[in-house]
C-alpha cells in the first residue's frame, strides 16, 4: 500500500495532524549528553503562547514617567494622542523601573490578572525583544521565530530540532491546539499532535464506511504494513499513523469535565488552555500517562491597524482574555501540585510602530515584550524598553534578541547550560535570568 503525505502535514483533518519532516539531525548527542547534568525537573513542561498578529509591546508594558535625561513618557503622549493610557489608569498595575533608564513602568490596565502574578513573583517581563534586521511581513517573521533562525530558510524548528535530539520517535511529547502544526514542532522524525480541541479529536465520521470500529483497523493494518519499510516516506508514515491511532484512544480517556480554574472563561483560547490543563491532570492523577510536555496555542487578533484603543478596544479585549486565561491556567497547575514544573512563554511574531496611525491603531513594528510565567521564573523586568527618541524609521530598536530567550529556556528548563549550542542556529547567546 503506498500513502502519500506532504512533507508537513499529516493526516490532516476532524481528526488531527501528526507531523514528520525530513532533515539531518547532528544534534542528538549533545544534548542527551548535556541534560543528565542539570537540576531542572526531569519531566519540565512548556507551554509556548503564540500572540499572533504583532502585538504592541509599546501599550502592554507602559512607561509611567520620564527619567532624567529618557524622556519615555513625554514621548509616549506625544506619539499616542488617542491610544496612549493615561499616567492614573496604571496605578494600579505598576511593575517598578526600567532596570536601564529607570523610568517607572506598568502593564496595560486589561492585564491585572497578570500583575497579581507579578507581585507573586512568577511573572518575568522581557522587554525590547526582536531578532535582527527586522523583516515586517508576518509570514517571514513567524518562520524566523518558529526556526528560531533569521538568515536561513525555515525547514524545521526551535523546538521540533530539541523534540528530535531528547526523544525517540515513538514518543509523543507534543501536542498543539492549533488548525495547523505550529512550525516551532518541524522537526526530521518526531510525532507532534496537532488537534483543534480534545472535544474533535475522534475518527472522523464517513457517510461512505459508517462502521468506525473496521475503518479503524484498517487503518491500523495499512499503517502497520508501512511501517514494515526499512526506511522512507513508507515507514515514516506508517510509523505516524500508528502513533497517531493509539493517541486517539488514550486522548478520549482524558477528563474535560473537571473543576478547572479555566472553567467559564471566555473564548477559544481559554478552552484551549483547559484543555492542556486536562492532558496535565490525567498524568498527575495517575490515569493512561500520556506524557505530553510541550505545547503550542495561539491567540489571534493582534494585527491592530485600526481600533486598537486605549482603555478599550481591540488590543484591551484580546487582553481580558489573555490575562485571565493565563492566570487561571496559572492556577490549574497551582492546584494540580505541579506549578514548578510548568513554564509559560509568550511570543508574537513583532511589535508596532510607536506613532498611532490615522486609523486609531499602529502599523508593523520591530521590539516588543514577552512574559515568562511559572513557579520557577525569577520575577522581575528585564531587558530595556527601546528609547522613543532613538528610532528606526518610526520602530523600536530591538534590546534582546529572541534567542536569548530561547536559549535561556533551553539551557536552565530543558537541559543544560550550553546545551542550546547545537540548536539554535548562529549560537552561542547569552542566557538571562528569568529562570531559576
Amino acid at each position: 500500500m503506498s500513502i502519500r503525505i506532504s512533507r508537513r502535514k499529516f493526516l490532516t483533518g476532524t481528526a488531527a495532524t501528526a507531523a514528520v519532516l525530513g532533515m539531518p539531525n547532528p544534534f542528538q548527542r549533545a544534548i542527551l549528553g548535556a541534560r543528565a547534568a542539570f537540576a531542572a525537573p526531569a519531566d519540565a513542561i512548556l507551554v509556548l503562547v503564540q500572540l499572533e498578529g504583532g502585538n504592541d509591546g509599546l501599550n502592554t508594558v507602559i512607561p509611567i514617567d520620564d527619567a532624567p535625561g529618557v524622556a519615555q513618557r513625554s514621548l509616549y503622549d506625544s506619539a499616542r494622542p488617542s491610544i496612549g493610557i493615561a499616567v492614573s489608569d496604571l496605578l494600579d498595575t505598576e511593575i517598578g523601573a526600567d532596570p536601564v533608564k529607570g523610568n517607572r513602568l506598568a502593564l496595560h490596565p486589561s492585564l491585572a490578572p497578570l500583575h497579581d502574578l507579578y507581585t507573586g513573583g512568577n511573572l518575568a517581563v522581557i522587554n525590547g525583544v526582536a531578532y535582527p534586521n527586522q523583516n515586517l511581513s508576518h509570514f517571514r517573521s513567524e518562520d524566523i521565530w518558529m526556526s528560531a533562525n533569521p538568515t536561513g530558510s525555515a525547514q524545521n524548528g526551535w523546538l521540533g530540532r530539541y523534540l528530535d535530539a531528547a526523544f525517540t520517535p515513538s514518543d509523543l511529547k507534543a501536542v498543539d491546539f492549533d488548525n495547523t502544526l505550529s512550525p516551532a514542532f518541524y522537526s526530521v522524525d518526531s510525532n507532534v499532535l496537532a488537534v483543534t480541541a480534545l472535544s474533535e479529536f475522534v475518527l472522523g465520521d464517513d457517510p461512505l464506511y459508517p462502521d468506525l470500529a473496521a475503518k479503524k483497523a484498517a487503518l491500523q493494518a495499512a499503517y502497520a504494513e508501512e511501517a514494515l519499510q526499512a526506511t522512507g516516506m513508507q515507514l515514516s508514515v506508517g510509523t505516524s499513523g500508528s502513533v497517531l491511532l493509539g493517541a486517539l484512544d488514550d486522548y478520549a480517556a482524558v477528563d474535560t469535565t473537571w473543576p478547572s480554574n479555566l472553567n467559564g472563561k471566555p473564548g477559544r483560547f481559554a478552552k484551549r488552555l483547559k484543555d492542556i490543563s486536562s492532558i496535565l491532570r490525567n498524568d498527575v492523577q495517575g490515569g493512561n500517562p500520556l506524557g505530553a510536555r510541550f505545547f503550542h496555542v495561539r491567540q489571534g487578533g493582534y494585527d491592530t491597524h485600526s481600533n486598537q484603543g486605549a482603555l478599550a478596544g481591540r488590543q484591551a479585549d484580546l487582553f481580558d482574555d489573555l490575562g485571565v486565561a493565563l492566570k487561571a491556567f496559572y492556577d490549574d497547575t497551582v492546584d494540580l501540585g505541579i506549578s514548578n514544573k510548568v513554564l509559560v512563554l509568550t511570543f508574537s511574531e513583532f511589535g508596532r510602530r510607536v506613532a498611532q496611525n490615522g486609523g486609531g491603531g499602529t502599523d508593523h513594528g520591530e521590539a516588543s515584550v514577552l512574559f515568562a510565567i511559572g513557579d520557577a521564573v525569577v520575577g522581575g523586568v528585564y531587558g530595556t524598553v527601546p528609547a522613543l527618541n532613538d528610532l528606526n524609521k518610526g520602530n523600536l530598536k530591538v534590546q534582546t534578541d529572541f534567542r536569548q530567550v530561547y536559549a535561556t529556556v533551553i539551557d536552565r528548563w530543558l537541559a543544560s547550560p550550553g546545551a542550546h549550542v547545537p540548536l539554535l542556529p548562529g549560537a552561542p547567546f547569552s542566557t538571562l535570568g528569568f529562570l531559576t
